[in-house]
């Protein structure tokens, strides 16, 4: 799935988001991560997250690739503050995770922020599909 031009807007060059997947017994496992959108090669859209380690999130995956992600926007609406909710499906991927961190180190924390360490682990990327779109913004509207 290919987002519209405001939600590219809302996640730009990186955002914090908080990724929900699926333990075992069925229960939400909730983490918040850095995310960036990617074009995969087929022009769809997808978010990408880094990871150093084996991290519940990673396994949960692994076994159950049902996602959701939550982004709030930075700006205030009426009521409610803006925010995109994406239900996707998710896949890890072997290393990548310094490249991917640096860029949403610089476009989170500032363009000097120094993360990751140089002689960090090649790590994981989680890279989610996107299956639907909703929340609250013009993203929402379709």
């Amino acid at each position: 799935m290919k987002l519209d031009d405001a939600a590219r807007e809302l996640i730009g060059a990186g955002a914090d988001a908080t990724i929900v997947t699926l333990n075992p017994d069925g229960s939400p496992q909730i983490s918040v991560v850095w995310v960036e959108l990617q074009t995969t090669p087929e022009g769809d859209d997808e978010l990408v997250a880094g990871h150093f380690g084996v991290y519940q999130k990673i396994r949960n995956v692994r076994r159950d690739g049902r996602v959701a992600v939550t982004i709030l926007s930075p700006e205030q609406g009426g009521v409610m503050r803006p925010y995109i909710a994406i239900n996707g499906t998710a896949r890890i991927t072997e290393g990548g995770a310094p490249e991917v961190l640096t860029r949403l180190a610089k476009a989170i924390v500032g363009p000097d922020a120094t993360f990751p360490p140089p002689d960090s682990p090649p790590g994981y990327l989680t890279r989610i599909r996107i299956d639907k779109v909703g929340g609250i913004g013009p993203w929402a509207s379709k």
